[in-house]
């Protein structure tokens, strides 16, 4: 996308970009609450016994929290970040998944989270902090970041830890 903008503009046209994506991620989080709503529904909706298997009489709940293996590495990893409420290391992301799918191949893992992170950070939805002592990679949502500093309160205990004394 090219765009000529005249230079004393640059910073107005940069404002109203910002705030354009503001919007955008503001309604983005509404379709995100809506879905956990629908999904709640979805689960209640499930759980009437027109749903139920009567010979079984079992009931059978989808809770819209729990992780799927189904998903793609992109919703696992959100999942995870969903989760920690923290910035993460992609060992941490690799570990939870291998947890919740231990015959998953880790070396595959390992590239297939690297490759999602990778695409998260370039369309803009991730940001990555590397940690200056250790040089280890964080990886949070960007609303959890001031330009490319991370907030405090999403930092992990350790490294909030060793960056505020």
């Amino acid at each position: 996308m090219k765009i000529n903008v005249p230079d004393k503009y640059a910073d107005l046209y940069l404002k109203a970009l910002t705030e354009k994506k503001r919007a955008l991620e503001a309604r983005i989080e509404e379709f995100r609450k809506e879905i956990v709503e629908i999904d709640n529904h979805i689960s209640n909706l499930t759980s009437l016994p027109i749903f139920q298997d009567q010979s079984s009489q079992q009931t059978i709940r989808w809770d819209p929290a729990a992780y799927r293996a189904q998903w793609p590495w992109t919703r696992k990893i959100a999942h995870y970040l969903e989760q920690k409420d923290k910035l993460v290391t992609s060992a941490e992301v690799l570990n939870y998944i291998l947890e919740q799918e231990p015959e998953l191949d880790k070396q595959k893992a390992r590239s297939s989270i690297s490759a999602a992170l990778s695409n998260k950070i370039r369309s803009g939805e991730y940001r990555k902090f590397t940690d200056p002592v250790t040089q280890t990679a964080y990886y949070g949502i960007t609303d959890w970041f001031e330009k490319n500093t991370p907030e405090i309160e999403k930092l992990p205990e350790p490294l909030k830890e060793k960056l505020t004394t």
